[in-house]
């Protein structure tokens, strides 16, 4: 009888070790996330529950030979339906973001109600989600530039003030905030933010007002706190004083505008623009943290890292050297040097140890 007609295809939470897959396991980005013939450990099937696959072809026996008979499949949906739910609420945030701008840039006042029944589901659901808030770009086709970076710099925000302890309170401001930073823009003389070229000087002295516009847009809004508004005007000041729009020394700047201006400042690294290839998010952390003692302040960036960090550990990676690996460890001192497993070899390596080698992009 033909082997393959004893294949079966099974669940991520059907698997048990011993269990023999028959066809490489494709993750999201066409790579395999387990090659055909890999006997199954713990530890791979643990890695595959996790990244939530649905479908696995294994043999009919295990590696010792014995039959192998998957029990029903009481598989956890909560997670995928997380997942789902979070994903949609962050679409419909970026969706009703585009919409307001439109109608700001023909006058409109800045409807903060709708803006937060928008966000507000977006900064409840991101410690719930399975997904990699710091790789979300890659989870769905940007269709609009500045509302993906309106939604999804209110996720981060969101994230590093939850994963820090901050109060329900502060996230859901600060998570607003982030959402409403560049409301201003809609207020310049060009749209700058759809431009197909590098801005010239000109450009830079009008975009440097959004902030100020944002803030006067804003500024009335009782559902808004002082602290989120003035997150708003300052979050493209800097510690050495050459931000904008009023070049403020960096004790003078709030500790929440230099976190929203980090998480700007890194969803608009990881994006892609039309000037400009986004970059990884390892080398997005690497360009922040060569700045963070220039521009921000440095509580905030220990935030920012450590949530970062977290959200990493038993991810799947490419290598600069082509390998695919799994995060296995690493030193909050060192964010983007962690250790690695090799999928191939199952060789650890501290890349910290390896400075040639780097982390090119997160699989999943």
């Amino acid at each position: 009888m033909d082997e393959r007609m004893q294949d079966m295809i099974v669940s991520a939470n059907q698997l048990v070790a011993g269990c023999i897959v028959t066809a490489d396991v494709i993750g999201k980005s066409g790579m395999p996330l387990v090659k055909s013939k890999t006997v199954l450990t713990d530890t791979e099937i643990f890695y595959l529950q996790k990244m939530l696959v649905k479908e696995i072809t294994v043999a009919s026996h295990l590696e010792n030979g014995s039959s192998f008979v998957p029990e029903k499949d009481s598989v956890r949906v909560q997670p995928a339906i997380i997942q789902v739910h979070f994903l949609d609420a962050y679409a419909a945030a970026a969706e009703g973001y585009q919409k307001q701008f439109n109608a700001w840039q023909h006058g409109s006042a800045v409807d903060i109600a709708a803006l937060r029944k928008h966000i507000l589901p977006v900064l409840e659901k991101v410690s719930e989600w399975e997904g990699n808030v710091f790789n979300l770009p890659s989870y769905r086709k940007q269709i609009d530039y500045l509302s993906e970076h309106a939604a999804g710099t209110a996720a981060l925000v969101a994230a590093v003030l939850q994963k820090a302890g901050f109060s329900e309170a502060d996230i859901k401001q600060i998570g607003l905030a982030a959402y409403l930073a560049d409301c201003g823009m809609a207020k310049l003389k060009q749209p700058y933010h759809i431009q197909k070229r590098r801005l010239h000087d000109s450009d830079w002295d009008d975009v440097h007002k959004h902030p100020t516009f944002s803030y006067r847009m804003v500024e009335q809004a009782s559902l808004l706190s002082s602290k989120a508004k003035l997150a708003i005007l300052q979050h493209h000041e800097r510690a050495d004083g050459a931000g904008y729009p009023l070049r403020l020394p960096k004790e003078k700047i709030h500790s929440f505008a230099s976190l929203l201006s980090i998480c700007d400042t890194y969803h608009a690294l990881i994006s892609e623009r039309a000037f400009r290839v986004a970059v990884s998010p390892y080398e997005a952390v690497d360009i922040i943290l060569e700045e963070q003692f220039r521009q921000f302040d440095p509580a905030m960036i220990q935030h920012f890292t450590q949530a970062f960090v977290d959200a990493q550990q038993n991810t799947t990676v490419r290598l600069s050297s082509g390998e695919l690996a799994e995060i296995v460890f690493t030193d909050s001192n060192h964010p983007t040097r962690p250790m690695v497993r090799e999928q191939e070899t199952g060789q650890v390596k501290a890349l910290t140890e390896i400075p040639q080698i780097r982390i090119e992009k997160i699989i999943s």
